[in-house]
């Protein structure tokens, strides 16, 4: 499993909750466990087929860029399509294209809220509570790394 990470910085939780310095925190360790990755900026020309390469390849391809992030990069569906047809492709958003809300980008925190998990969590008589494990942010990696060991050649439901 290949994990594209933004080239400035990567991913934000390499330093987030860090306990030990200059080394990736545990909460990233965790998340990414046995992945491999790769530092590309998509919007240049050399970072824009690194990607198409590896679209080329890949059996899955999994996203939770902002509303819109891929098809302004170039990657819109139609294009994805054109460089691998099999290819299994999942986008993962706050919400679904017909929600009014569908332009947002959606956080761990409004994703509790909006779901209802925060109204499960806190105290009887005060407000809800988002609780402080990342329920989205961990149940979706899950989810996006599951469907990433089936590969398009793979038959799924009964016969």
């Amino acid at each position: 499993m290949l994990k594209a990470e933004r080239l400035d910085e990567g991913d934000i939780t390499r330093q987030q909750l860090r306990d030990i310095p200059d080394a990736d925190a545990l909460y990233f360790t965790q998340l990414n466990s046995n992945k491999k990755s790769l530092a590309v900026n998509a919007k240049t020309p050399e970072g824009k087929e690194i990607m198409e390469q590896l679209i080329r390849k890949a059996d899955v391809l999994v996203e939770n860029f902002g509303p819109g992030a891929m098809d302004r990069m170039g990657f819109s569906w139609k294009h994805i399509q054109e460089l691998n047809p099999k290819l299994i492709y999942g986008s993962v958003k706050g919400f679904n294209d017909q929600s009014p809300y569908s332009d947002l980008k959606v956080y761990e925190n409004m994703a509790q809220c909006a779901g209802g998990a925060a109204s499960t969590t806190g105290f009887w008589d005060g407000p809800p509570t988002v609780s402080a494990a990342a329920l989205g942010d961990s149940n979706t990696r899950c989810f996006g790394d599951e469907a990433a060991k089936y590969p398009a050649s793979a038959s799924c439901g009964s016969a």
